[in-house]
């Protein structure tokens, strides 16, 4: 017999829940690298234009973001489709200007942990963005390879986080890297009556991965 699907449950916290997220996100950013746009400017890496280039790559990576989840938000299925091309191309701009940094940088030996564990999560951001594109016909599948991606990469933001606020990286970083990944898990409850795939198999794989290097 064919198992039938469960029917999916709406409310506030899932309407509204990939916005949030994105905001919450891009907020975090705009803190994490408050000393490149506002408190430090004339830093070092403010005059290196790979630097400037990326950092402008996130920016707008993260609020084309925030942008498409407001569109699904208010059912504006059109404009998000429209404006989809161009995420999927400031994505791809991402991709190159994190695997070209990658390139420069130190090799992976000598890397601390968690660099070692970007390099670990870089290419399985890249196989998610790919997946999210491909199914985009396909709501959660499509969210959910676009948030999971961006989670598994949230460590150098999550640091700096801690560092322009004072308080330890070290501390704060897990703990507000858990927080978003407990969200997710709470809207597949409540939306899906399950837990997606990607939410657990991701969350499984970020605690592999720095368990490995760690």
């Amino acid at each position: 017999m064919k198992k039938t699907k469960k029917p999916k449950r709406s409310n506030l916290y899932t309407k509204n829940y990939f916005f949030v997220l994105s905001v919450i996100i891009l907020i975090l950013g705009l803190v994490a690298f408050s000393d490149n746009y506002l408190f430090d400017v004339r830093q070092e890496s403010n005059s290196n234009p790979l630097y400037v280039i990326h950092g402008l790559m996130m920016f707008s990576w993260y609020t084309i973001v925030v942008i498409q989840t407001n569109h699904i938000r208010k059912l504006n299925v059109k404009a998000h489709r429209r404006l989809g091309i161009i995420g999927f191309f400031i994505a791809v701009l991402v991709i190159i200007s994190i695997g070209y940094l990658n390139f420069i940088d130190v090799p992976y030996s000598e890397l601390p942990f968690f660099g070692k564990a970007n390099r670990i999560f870089f290419p399985v951001f890249i196989l998610l963005i790919g997946l999210a594109y491909v199914k985009r016909d396909r709501p959660e599948l499509h969210k959910h390879a676009i948030f999971v991606a961006i989670l598994l990469m949230m460590e150098p933001l999550l640091s700096r986080v801690g560092m322009n606020t004072g308080t330890d990286a070290a501390v704060v970083a897990p703990n507000i890297w858990l927080i978003l990944w407990i969200s997710l898990f709470v809207y597949d409850i409540i939306r899906l009556r399950g837990l997606h795939f990607l939410t657990y198999s991701g969350l499984i794989f970020w605690f592999v991965v720095y368990a490995i290097v760690s």
